[in-house]
């Protein structure tokens, strides 16, 4: 075992030191610029607008700093500003923000020694101005007690004359606090050239849904106020979207367009920030990083904090590769951990068969050869018609190409880093690349075109009279999720009169295993579907079943193949009990066991159904392809073998057709 050594995590805290990074400082000159202008009319609202993870928190951070800066500095062009952060997401309703607002700014003030400095002020205020006993009472405890305790203690009936009341008080209060000294009478108005307050609200659209317009609603109570500026932080997606909801989307655009002047979305981080930044922390292992920055910049979608994730996840990758004394170069680990982030389906293919990747990288040279070395990545058709639909997205990145011709590995430290690779994903991490597999399996939906004309079927000849599509793939459970979705199993009209039988009498709502884990992978084939609810899904689609006809020229092409790839059983092809996997694969999985038509999976994962009946007693339906706990036999493509149209087994899919006109 190797000697202890120092694994680098880079803290995602918000920068509040003299280096802000990725280029902030210029923002943040520029938006204090525009709140310390004394020419600047106030009440002023400035929106910092930008994705999770972006930098809104940093940036508002180092404004504050800048601000602290021109208050030092006693600039003639600029007014003195004090600043309040305030987190509106960590309270409730409307009378516990408003009261947390109250108890911050107090805070404020009594950090900056104003409580304690000008006590004498406060209570000519309380004096002078004739406040509530309520407010009064509250002025002189504010040095130990929790506001929102007090405003909890206030009777209801109460509450709103103590609010006008207490505005009323709090106006002179922050105007005595900016100018630290009292109003000397009601016609000495507010003047914000000398002095503003800035409040700086935070993540406010970490806020549920429903309490969003409430805190809008509440600080604009503030938001009136001469001499205020307000900065609010948020992704304004979420914040348009939550307004959608209760005021409808016209009135939702009013309704900001009303309180915020300044809008300021943060813009894409360059690539040479980025660079900067590695300098400023002291990547160790900058020099094999800086020439894939443009990837991972991609991979990380140009976010602050996915990169600092990214080195994170690589730093602690690397820590457990040393630790475990595995010889995977520094280089390689990058590389996975940029198709980790990139491309997280190709992940999932490797993970699953990390023979894929010299299949991959086989494609790549042929290609290679072919086109040549012209700066061009442009696949001629005919040659990506050659190459298994799975892998073809994957081939029409020439940067991912170029990394997968450097990805040199073995198949075992292959399976040793794809092994690794959830044990340093976040929750959000997990969560975003779902959501990005679902984007990009639209593949999923593909057919294959099946001409019309004479084939070997069984033992002897046959014809398809009339051409068809197949689909590609079994159907997953990704996609049957959005019949589910569809109300397809409350659709009558998907449903044959048997199968509406069926169903009124079984009083089922989705696929008999679909609560199971084990059963429910988004890629892998749905299973536990009876005939009726397969051929439901079919009608939804737009689709049929296959006959058993159709079914077996899809999978052993013209010539008769005894099975999709050829005529010797390979379980390195597809899965079946030789295999040893015992579940399902993704249906992406064996690319070198496709058909010769382009499908996958005719051979193992699941038994299909079929439309044609068994024999003429028209009992029993015929399922086609073998499956997962079934021997090679029964993965042949001339396989035939009869159930029960009611059976929902753990081993029986299907997938769907199209005729041709």
């Amino acid at each position: 075992m190797t000697d202890y050594k120092p694994v680098p995590i880079i803290s995602d805290q918000p920068a509040e030191d003299q280096q802000v990074a990725f280029g902030f400082e210029a923002y943040s000159r520029t938006l204090s610029a525009v709140i310390a202008n004394k020419d600047n009319k106030t009440p002023l609202v400035i929106g910092i607008y930008g994705p999770w993870g972006s930098g809104k928190t940093t940036l508002m951070k180092s404004i504050i700093a800048d601000l602290g800066k021109m208050n030092n500095q006693g600039l003639e062009a600029f007014r003195k500003c004090k600043t309040v952060w305030f987190q509106a997401w960590k309270h409730g309703d409307e009378d516990e923000i408003l009261a947390a607002l109250i108890e911050e700014i107090l805070k404020t003030m009594k950090q900056d020694g104003f409580l304690e400095n000008c006590t004498a002020q406060v209570e000519q205020l309380i004096e002078r101005f004739n406040v509530s006993k309520f407010v009064g009472e509250l002025t002189k405890k504010i040095a130990r007690v929790d506001i929102t305790e007090f405003f909890d203690s206030l009777p209801h009936k109460e509450r709103l004359g103590f609010y006008e009341s207490f505005q009323n008080f709090f106006d002179r209060l922050i105007w005595t606090y900016l100018n630290w000294r009292p109003q000397t009478s009601e016609a000495e108005k507010t003047d914000d050239k000398g002095a503003a307050l800035v409040i700086f609200i935070d993540d406010l659209d970490r806020c549920p849904r429903d309490r969003i317009p409430h805190v809008l609603e509440t600080i604009k109570l503030f938001m009136d106020r001469k001499g205020c500026v307000f900065v609010i932080g948020a992704a304004n997606e979420i914040i348009e979207n939550a307004l959608k909801h209760k005021y409808g989307e016209e009135d939702a655009s009013k309704f900001m367009d009303k309180i915020v002047q300044v809008t300021f979305n943060l813009p894409q981080i360059l690539g040479e920030d980025f660079g900067s930044y590695l300098d400023r922390i002291g990547i160790q292992e900058k020099g094999a990083i800086i020439p894939h920055l443009p990837l991972i910049i991609s991979a990380v979608k140009s976010n602050p904090r996915r990169l600092k994730r990214f080195l994170n996840n690589l730093n602690l990758l690397q820590g457990i590769l040393i630790n475990k004394e595995l010889d995977v170069e520094y280089k390689d680990l990058l590389f996975w951990n940029i198709i980790d982030y990139l491309r997280p389906d190709l992940r999932e293919e490797l993970k699953d068969n990390p023979a894929n990747l010299e299949q991959l990288k086989d494609h790549i040279k042929q290609l290679g050869d072919k086109i040549g070395d012209q700066g061009i990545w442009d696949i001629p058709k005919e040659d990506m018609a050659n190459i298994p639909v799975s892998f073809q997205k994957y081939l029409k990145d020439k940067e991912l190409v170029d990394l997968l011709n450097k990805f040199d590995i073995t198949a075992d430290q292959l399976r040793q880093l794809a092994s690794m690779s959830g044990i340093v994903e976040s929750a959000i991490e997990v969560k975003e690349k779902r959501k990005e597999a679902r984007e990009t399996h639209d593949e999923f939906d593909l057919m294959a075109e099946i001409p019309a004309g004479e084939f070997i079927y069984q033992d002897g000849k046959d014809t398809i009279e009339t051409p068809y599509k197949i689909d590609v793939y079994p159907v997953t459970n990704r996609q049957f999720e959005q019949f589910i979705k569809a109300g397809g199993y409350r659709g009558q009209d998907y449903w044959s009169p048997e199968g509406n039988k069926w169903l009124s009498t079984e009083e089922v709502s989705e696929p008999k295993y679909w609560k199971d884990d084990k059963w429910n992978q988004p890629e892998h084939p749905v299973v536990g579907v009876s005939y009726f609810e397969a051929e439901a899904y079919a009608n939804w689609a737009g689709k049929r079943l296959p006959t058993e006809k159709e079914w077996e020229r899809a999978a052993r092409g013209t010539e008769g193949r005894k099975y999709p790839w050829g005529n010797e059983f390979d379980k390195e092809r597809c899965n079946t009990i030789e295999s040893e996997i015992e579940k399902t694969t993704r249906v992406t999985r064996y690319p070198n066991g496709r058909s010769p038509e382009g499908c996958y999976d005719m051979a193992g994962n699941v038994f299909e159904w079929t439309s044609s009946w068994y024999d003429e007693s028209e009992k029993r339906r015929v399922l086609r392809g073998g499956s997962w706990n079934g021997n090679p036999g029964s993965a042949r493509c001339a396989y035939r073998v009869r159930s029960n149209p009611l059976t929902r087994l753990l081993s029986l899919g299907f997938r769907c057709v199209r005729t041709l006109k």
